[in-house]
């Protein structure tokens, strides 16, 4: 190689080598950036409706100030039953635990099945229990880390708030970055992301909503179930993790029933069986549409890989980067083989 190459090369090496260590020191502030884009890119239709009638910072504010109040409205309605039906299930979850065995039990006389092998739910109990000063220290990080995830939600919005304020100009500095035949593209790949990512951003938001207020509806009043506000709540959170959620929401549900009886719990799980079917095949399709843009089995790796990367947040910031990775690659590496684009769609 000549020693122009070889220079080039090294710098190349070098400039990688600095880029993976800036990447690795600065994960938080990344990881913070990547979530205020994605908020930014949810709110930015209502955004741009204000902004034909306001200056777009008024219409920043207007936006935050309704979102704010509206999550205030619905903590001042919930705290207090919520507090009061979780407190209750914890300080129950001994005997609880005792009269699901029992059931379990007497159920398998009823059918005649054998009794070997009965889950020891005291037992159980009783480590968990012998675990109290490790479980008092996970309460006490977990109360740090909402300390911290308070934080952190503020960050996102003034960083949020800077993007839609600045988008013009931020959007004419990455374009003058790229040669001017491919400005059209640029734009139309970056409203593409916004689209996908706010998108689907609404879409599970407005999900996690309509199945909480049903679950609650059929929980309390049709079923008759205590801790309904618990439990629907847990299927409210479940949706913002794809696939799986909604099947694991069922389980601590089942679970109450199951202490009331066999046949309570069967109803439960027929309940949020139905509840699922009226998701998947009304609301998804109605909802979602086409936010996303990507096939199951993408989903279903990208939410593996993201949660095994970064837990709970790697889960629910899968989905919007995969599609925004999808995107970006069908406008470079793929936008000569439509066949590739239309597949991943579907």
């Amino acid at each position: 190689m000549r020693p122009r190459q070889v220079f080039v090369a090294t710098i190349v090496v070098l400039l990688t080598l600095l880029g993976a260590y800036l990447v690795t020191r600065l994960f938080q502030i990344i990881i913070l950036t990547t979530l205020a884009f994605i908020f930014a890119a949810a709110i930015s239709p209502a955004v741009a409706r204000l902004d034909k009638r306001m200056p777009r910072v008024a219409a920043i504010f207007v936006v935050y100030i309704i979102l704010l109040s509206l999550i205030g409205i619905l903590i001042a309605f919930i705290t207090q039953p919520l507090i009061s039906q979780a407190g209750s299930l914890v300080s129950n979850a001994p005997d609880l635990l005792e009269t699901a065995q029992n059931q379990l039990q007497q159920w398998r006389a009823d059918l005649g099945l054998p009794s070997g092998g009965d889950l020891d739910f005291a037992g159980y109990l009783q480590q968990i229990f012998s675990r109290a000063p490790a479980l008092a220290a996970g309460v006490l990080n977990v109360t740090l880390g909402v300390i911290t995830g308070v934080g952190g939600a503020v960050v996102i919005l003034v960083i949020a708030f800077y993007w839609l304020l600045e988008r013009p100009r931020i959007e004419a500095t990455w374009l003058s970055l790229v040669p001017v035949r491919r400005h059209a593209e640029v734009l139309q790949a970056l409203h593409e992301v916004e689209v996908k990512s706010g998108g689907y951003v609404r879409g599970i938001i407005t999900l996690a909503t309509v199945m909480s207020a049903a679950s609650y509806i059929g929980l309390r009043f049709f079923l008759d179930m205590p801790y309904a506000l618990v439990l629907a709540l847990i299927v409210g959170l479940a949706e913002f993790v794809p696939l799986a959620g909604p099947f694991l929401a069922a389980v601590p549900a089942v679970l109450v029933a199951f202490a009331q009886s066999p046949g309570k719990a069967l109803l439960v799980a027929i309940f949020y069986l139905v509840l699922q079917q009226v998701e998947n095949n009304l609301l998804v399709p109605s909802v979602m549409r086409r936010s996303v843009g990507l096939s199951p089995l993408t989903t279903l790796l990208s939410v593996l890989a993201g949660a095994t990367l970064l837990g709970v947040v790697g889960a629910l910031l899968a989905v919007p980067v995969a599609s925004a990775t999808s995107v970006v690659l069908h406008h470079t590496l793929f936008r000569n083989h439509p066949d590739v684009s239309s597949t991943e769609t579907k």
